[in-house]
């Protein structure tokens, strides 16, 4: 059957049809099964496969799992099992995942068909998952995005026809369209009135309402355009819910409205920052008041701390340092099973040490002659002897 001429092309609502098994053949994603006609769309186009069942004249059915077209143009079914040739066999397309891709390509449509416009710019990437992800040729703000999917729910609302032709070659000299490259042979046209005319291989929905809704949820800047994650229809709806529950969730968290969760949130985040403002300005005052009872220029000062983080362990070091404490300091503070460590010194290169200490501690780490950090896996003990051993001046 050649390309066009397929049932998912002659009636793209087609949810069940009968066909005849042209062949059967095990392969190594499966069986591949060829038919005589079939309502399966396979992967192309950014669009992702239908998935499925064919029931067999006893009964019994096999799942399609997977829907590609071969190099020869024919479209090959990946089923879980075998089928005989000849035999009727009758097929049902999980609806849901079709009409969801239904949903997202038109949208998809749409939206880069409205950038397009206004900008200039192409879509150079479009992928379905999760998310729809499309790739724009140029920077757009978040301002912008909105303004877009503003005029693209309008563009649902109006209920607009989507339409599908086959122009020859006279025809499509005569159309301004959208393609992400050089086409040959029989081009699709999909044509949203007003909005987008793009040459397509992929499913549509045959009205812009039936798209239900439009919907951007994150945008970063990517290779000197932008990628945009959206979602159509039901899947944004799904999305929109999800996220709906999270914000309910957070404000009975926070007692706040869900409208004030952004401030109720940032309140949270200034009270935490003054929190750790003033636990460091309590740390630092034990490091100093700990310093203070030590004696100066000890060749080598070792402490052991339980329940520093690493930023703390540093920061200690430096403080015994800063008072003169020692010609070399060692910090360690437990971490599950390892010690992690600072070791510095004012006027001893420390490194030369470090990779002694790493190779008889099981050790890792390194750093400047001043000063070296890492995670030793020896017990305390061991610890202490080798550190006097190898930094004792």
């Amino acid at each position: 059957m050649k390309e066009f001429e397929e049932l998912f092309y002659r009636d793209t609502y087609a949810k069940e049809f009968d066909a005849k098994v042209i062949s059967s053949n095990k392969g190594e994603k499966g069986w591949e099964v060829i038919l005589d006609d079939t309502a399966f769309y396979p992967e192309g186009g950014g669009q992702e496969a239908d998935h499925g069942t064919l029931k067999m004249m006893s009964g019994n059915d096999v799942n399609v799992t997977d829907v590609r077209r071969n190099k020869t143009g024919e479209i090959v079914h990946y089923c879980d099992g075998g089928l005989k040739e000849g035999d009727t066999v009758h097929g049902s397309i999980d609806w849901d995942r079709r009409f969801d891709h239904m949903q997202n390509h038109s949208g998809e449509h749409i939206v880069s068909g409205i950038i397009h416009e206004h900008y200039g710019y192409e879509n150079v990437g479009f992928h379905m998952g999760d998310m729809i992800m499309i790739d724009v040729s140029g920077p757009l703000s978040w301002k912008q995005l909105a303004e877009v999917e503003k005029e693209a729910n309008e563009t649902i609302y109006a209920d607009l026809p989507i339409l599908v032709s086959y122009p020859d070659d006279k025809e499509l000299a005569q159309i301004t369209y959208r393609s992400k490259k050089e086409l040959t042979g029989q081009v699709r046209i999909v044509n949203v009135p007003g909005r987008d005319i793009c040459a397509c291989c992929g499913t549509h929905v045959a009205r812009t309402g039936e798209i239900g809704i439009i919907k951007f949820f994150s945008m970063i800047n990517y290779k000197g355009g932008v990628r945009i994650w959206m979602a159509s229809g039901l899947k944004a709806l799904g999305i929109i819910s999800r996220r709906t529950d999270q914000d309910i969730e957070l404000s009975h968290m926070l007692a706040s409205d869900p409208d004030n969760i952004v401030d109720a949130l940032t309140k949270v985040k200034d009270e935490s920052a003054a929190k750790d403002r003033r636990i460091t300005e309590l740390v630092n005052s034990r490091f100093e008041l700990e310093a203070g009872l030590l004696p100066d220029k000890a060749p080598l000062v070792i402490r052991f701390e339980e329940g520093l983080s690493t930023v703390e362990t540093r920061r200690f070091c430096e403080c015994l340092l800063e008072n003169d404490k020692g010609i070399c300091v060692a910090v360690l503070s437990r971490q599950n099973k390892s010690w992690y460590y600072v070791i510095g010194s004012r006027t001893v290169d420390v490194r030369p040490a470090g990779k002694a200490l790493n190779a008889k501690l099981q050790g890792r780490g390194g750093g400047s002659a001043e000063m070296i950090q890492g995670t030793f896996a020896a017990g305390q003990s061991e610890i202490e002897n080798v550190l006097k051993e190898e930094l004792n001046v």
